[in-house]
């Protein structure tokens, strides 16, 4: 929840602070001007049946990813993502230390999601810049989207059922019997991706960042229980970016007319 609040303040502070540098366009038009790729890793939590009642967390793994992204609009973006992990739950069902749940699984998919920027992200413009359209260094976006998973999970179960005796005297006596149970399942997931992200331009074709997602599956499965409770994944990961056909440069900028033309 700090994570979360700390990115919404950079966001609303972001318009004093973004602005660093200007840069000139190449002569000539690039195929690639509006086209980056993108490396994360991370760790990724899973959400869903085999959950500790009460918690809100499960045990982190391993994730990681790579991502292609394309910048429509100063504001606006199309990114497509693929990403594998490791996920696990657990949970006590109390009374006795073997009274568990354990799910272990691995997942890989994809996504397509739209990002929108809370300032404009200019990885390459189509215009000159001037003094007075600096290019943005540092910005904050929210993304969201639709994908698909192939995933694979096992899950074993242990709980203690009573039962009660009768002696020869008519005295009952209570006992505990442990029952075991286990599950596979595997298949194609579709889910709902959710993104909130920050980034900072460290050169002209260069960003790393910081993204935090939800990911909500229209399935029941993923845990191996097909029961009432909609599965999903958290995910924290470090990304860096580099952006294709960069030929910008540093430095002051050419003033231009009114009418178009370099003073």
């Amino acid at each position: 929840m700090r994570i979360i609040v700390i990115l919404l303040f950079l966001g609303l502070s972001l318009p004093s602070i973004s602005q660093g540098y200007y840069w000139q366009s190449g002569s000539k038009e690039k195929k690639l001007k509006n086209l980056s790729v993108n490396g994360g890793v991370g760790l990724r939590m899973y959400f869903g049946d085999i959950q500790k009642k009460g918690s809100v967390f499960n045990k982190p793994k391993l994730a990681y990813g790579i991502g292609v992204r394309y910048q429509m609009r100063p504001k606006f973006g199309l990114s497509l993502g693929l990403e594998g992990r490791g996920y696990e739950g657990k949970a006590e069902h109390g009374g006795y230390p073997d009274a568990v749940d354990q799910m272990t699984g691995k997942l890989w998919g994809g996504h397509l999601m739209v990002e929108y920027s809370w300032l404009k992200w200019e990885d390459f413009t189509r215009k000159q810049f001037t003094d007075r359209d600096p290019v943005t260094k540092m910005n904050m976006y929210l993304g969201v989207g639709f994908g698909g998973a192939l995933f694979n999970s096992s899950y074993t179960s242990r709980i203690y059922e009573s039962f009660v005796v009768t002696d020869s005297l008519g005295a009952d006596s209570t006992f505990f019997s442990p029952v075991d149970m286990s599950g596979s399942a595997g298949g194609f997931a579709m889910y709902v991706p959710v993104s909130l992200g920050f980034r900072y331009r460290i050169k002209q074709n260069i960003a790393v960042g910081f993204e935090l997602q939800r990911q909500f599956y229209i399935s029941k499965n993923v845990d191996a229980l097909a029961t009432k409770k909609f599965d999903g994944m958290g995910s924290v990961l470090v990304r860096v970016h580099y952006t294709f056909g960069q030929s910008k440069r540093k430095g002051q900028t050419k003033k231009v007319s009114k009418s178009g033309k370099f003073k």
